[in-house]
């Protein structure tokens, strides 16, 4: 089967076929002693990969019972949905299978079904026009796929199966808290595989994992990571068990697991140990016009005009030295005392226009920035305490590749890439570029590209921190 493609304004990625197959051989696989009555749905269909792939299995397991005109019939037990007319239209004339319409899966009249199977759509559900009142997995930030899953429960009869390929950010992110207590309290789950390691999506940066589980049971899901191998041996393969509830699912290997939960239980976290929050750098809404260099810079004389860190600039222990300098104009600043910062800025005006609340927005495009409470001089966001301090702190990348926090002096300002720690302890220094905080991020952190980790605040703040003897 090929590899089939749908639009990326639509959320959606490429489906291979060797995710594709095993995934449908796992969720097909309890029905094939009697399959000619299965109703099975692919609730974002896309141009038809696991509609083709469904199929495809269901005719030859009903061609070894003997039924005659077996495609038709399989064609006849598969339904599905998508909002893109383009992409049924392909579909249909793809499988022939009767059953696909145009349609948003999440207020559709599905009616009941046996199998649910799919890759659902990774579109942030504010950008959609989604009805998602009185869904229990709804918090208002969430990723569109997160409704699939209810939507599967909604949908499957009592003893129906679902397997779907999601992003992995369910598993441990905020915005997946109350997906993870729902699937808590259906006790539906019965495996998730987390298969961001393998060359899933290749042109994508999706962090896969996928989920199965039968509606109707009392079941302990189990859980891990692949690390190697392909999706059909993921899909195969054990796991830990995963603690039901709201909190993260970590699906750690087993020894890796254990010493987590011996250090949590002997450590305090790095959130006991801060006397304060952590703070993201300064947002400006606009590089172009608030980030200067070093000649720009001279001209201005003025003290809003400071030294500019970005991540890429962090390396263990310390960062170069910054090229570039931002002014750091905040709200409130009159710019009748600095005449020469206003000078400049009023070069950028239009594009530094706030966007006027009621403004027809995604109809006609705002030349400035986003909508907001500040005057066109300043900052787009509030500048923080910790971004604007005259004192040394402890800054890291928002996406590392191994270890890199550093002490930076007073007086530096961090950009939005940057977090910072209301903290100068050389200790902590030297915990965060330590190869225990290596470990420690790749097993509980959110990957990101090229085997880099992401380390959110939520995540951070649970770092167990070894009290440190006086002599130390």
């Amino acid at each position: 089967m090929p590899i089939l493609k749908r639009g990326e304004s639509l959320g959606v990625v490429y489906t291979p076929a060797s995710v594709v197959a095993p995934m449908v051989r796992k969720v097909l696989a309890p029905f094939l002693g009697d399959p000619s009555k299965l109703r099975i749905c692919d609730f974002s269909v896309g141009e038809g990969a696991f509609v083709v792939e469904v199929i495809a299995q269901l005719t030859a397991a009903l061609e070894r019972t003997g039924v005659r005109d077996a495609r038709r019939i399989a064609a006849g037990c598969v339904h599905g949905a998508d909002i893109d007319a383009r992409a049924i239209d392909h579909a249909r004339e793809l499988t022939g299978c009767p059953n696909l319409v145009v349609a948003d899966a999440l207020t559709h009249d599905w009616g009941q079904f046996d199998i649910v199977v799919g890759n659902p759509p990774y579109v942030r559900q504010e950008q959609l026009e989604a009805k998602l009142a009185g869904w229990q997995t709804a918090t208002g930030v969430a990723d569109l796929y997160v409704y699939f899953f209810e939507l599967a429960h909604r949908i499957l009869r009592p003893g129906g199966r679902y397997c779907v390929i999601t992003p992995n950010k369910w598993l441990t992110v905020e915005y997946g808290r109350a997906l993870r207590g729902f699937l808590s309290q259906q006790r539906s789950v019965e495996g998730v595989v987390d298969v961001a390691r393998l060359p899933v999506f290749a042109d994508a940066d999706a962090f896969p994992c996928i989920t199965w589980g039968t509606l109707g049971g009392d079941h302990v899901p189990r859980g891990h990571r692949a690390k190697g191998g392909d999706v059909e041996t993921a899909l195969a393969a054990g796991g830990v068990e995963i603690t039901l509830g709201g909190d993260p699912w970590n699906i750690d290997d087993p020894a890796a697991r254990a010493l987590i939960e011996r250090l949590e239980a002997r450590w305090p976290t790095l959130d006991n140990v801060l006397s304060g929050k952590p703070a993201r750098g300064v947002v400006t809404g606009c590089n172009r016009a608030f980030v200067v260099d070093a000649a720009i810079r001279a001209r201005l004389d003025d003290a809003l005009v400071r030294p500019f860190l970005k991540g890429r600039d962090i390396r263990r222990w310390t960062c170069a030295e910054p090229t570039r300098f931002v002014l750091l104009v905040d709200r409130g600043t009159d710019l009748d005392q600095h005449v020469s910062v206003g000078a400049h800025l009023a070069q950028f005006r239009d594009e530094l226009e706030p966007e006027p609340v009621g403004h027809r927005r995604g109809l006609t495009r705002w030349p400035g920035r986003k909508q907001g409470n500040y005057r066109w001089w300043e900052l787009q966001d509030p500048v923080g305490t910790l971004a604007a301090s005259d004192q040394p702190r402890l800054v890291y990348q928002d996406i590392q590749t191994g270890p890199a926090c550093a002490l930076i002096p007073g007086g530096v300002v961090p950009d939005t890439t940057v977090w910072i720690l209301p903290s100068s302890d050389r200790y902590l220094l030297a915990v965060l570029n330590s190869s225990f905080y290596a470990w420690y991020a790749q097993q509980r952190f959110p990957p990101a590209l090229n085997g880099s980790v992401r380390p959110k605040l939520a995540y951070m703040r649970q770092l167990p921190l070894a009290t440190p003897s006086p002599a130390a």
